[in-house]
């Protein structure tokens, strides 16, 4: 697997579980803008369908033979440590006629405990399953109200090449995801990077040069002085004084 890069093509034609159960196990084993770059490139139908698959399952269902485990593994405990506690209230562990029932609930309290071994196994061994489902519901999400990337990818698209991007993806695909929000901040990422290659020397002349007055003429004004009464009036009293 590690040779061929996690490749495992499969058929276009297959229904949203399916679809979402596969990129579920595509985001787990790869890298985030990997999958950010191949979830960004379906169309925005696929991805309402992957949309619309989440919200109905938000959390990944289990479907491995170990499942049902921790459940019986907690009612088996439970009956076993039942009938230990009924018989030593009652009859006591002395008697040699109540022995199998002994055996029996000692038995059943062990393949509990068996069980609930083997189910948080089961269970630890599918978590990254776990969390890489909800990181495909946060790909293929819409950038609404209710996404929590929503100020990141504000963030990112005041940047002039992210904004391009932005445009682009809504020019041709449609409203923006959380896959876009990633590859924005991409964008930023490799601009800051690029930046930081410059010569040391011309970086430091730029943060060392002091704005002249010539520039500082030419810039455009932002705050108009707005003067008091007193001088509205001596201006108008001139103005008056002036001859026609």
């Amino acid at each position: 697997m590690q040779a061929r890069q996690f490749y495992s093509p499969h058929s276009s034609v297959i229904t949203p579980q399916l679809a979402f159960a596969r990129w579920t196990e595509r985001v787990a084993v790869q890298t985030e803008l990997g999958s950010a770059r191949e979830i960004a490139g379906l169309s925005d139908a696929e991805l309402c369908t992957l949309e619309a698959e989440f919200e109905r399952s938000p959390v990944r269902p289990r479907s491995d033979r170990l499942r049902h485990a921790f459940r019986l593994g907690a009612v088996l405990v439970t009956v076993g440590g039942f009938c230990l506690a009924l018989q030593a209230l009652t009859v006591g562990f002395g008697d040699g006629a109540y022995r199998v029932t002994q055996l029996l609930s000692m038995a059943c309290v062990l393949a509990g405990v068996c069980a609930l071994v083997a189910g948080a196994y089961a269970g630890f061994g599918t978590l990254h399953l776990e969390l890489a489902h909800g990181t495909v519901g946060l790909y293929v999400g819409q950038l609404n109200e209710q996404h929590p990337w929503l100020y990141d990818s504000m963030a990112a698209a005041r940047n002039p090449s992210a904004d391009k991007y932005r445009q682009q993806v809504l020019r041709d695909r449609g409203p923006l995801r959380g896959a876009d929000c990633i590859l924005m901040r991409e964008i930023v990422r490799a601009q800051e990077a690029l930046e930081r290659t410059q010569w040391a020397r011309t970086v430091a002349e730029q943060v060392q040069r002091q704005v002249s007055a010539a520039d500082a003429a030419g810039a455009e004004p932002r705050l108009i002085r707005v003067g008091s009464r007193h001088d509205h009036r001596a201006a108008s009293g001139r103005r008056a004084g002036e001859p026609n």
